[in-house]
């Protein structure tokens, strides 16, 4: 979970990316796991170096996407990597009344694109 954390603050929440894919992982009880892959610039490293960056969430409980067909998904408000008791939410460029949603009810209500799940996992893929 360290390196995944590291990635999140790395990437600046990977403010300013775009949303490359969202895929999903089925298996006999549902969605398994959702990969995203992200675009976007590694602050902490010399010059404008842009990588690709994969995040799973597994054991997936829920997921929601709504977003428009045929758009570039710019990241404007970030990727939250957020922790609720014993799951993980991944909120792709929620607004919220503050930075971050207080409780899995506020990203229920004004999320346009999450996951919950058991596990969640980040890695550069370049």
């Amino acid at each position: 979970m360290d390196k995944t954390q590291q990635l999140f603050d790395q990437y600046h929440r990977f403010d300013d990316g775009t949303l490359v894919s969202f895929g999903h992982v089925y298996g006999p009880q549902g969605v398994q796991a959702v990969r995203i892959v992200l675009s976007a610039r590694n602050h902490a490293l010399e010059g404008n170096v842009w990588r690709q960056v994969a995040i799973t969430v597994g054991d997936v409980r829920e997921v929601l996407v709504r977003m428009p067909g045929n758009f570039i998904n710019r990241i404007c408000c970030g990727v939250k990597l957020l922790r609720f008791g014993d799951v993980w939410c991944v909120d792709v460029d929620g607004t919220y009344a503050h930075d971050d949603p207080a409780t899995l009810e506020e990203v229920r209500r004004d999320g346009d694109c999450y996951v919950i799940g058991g596990t969640v996992e980040a890695v550069e893929l370049d």
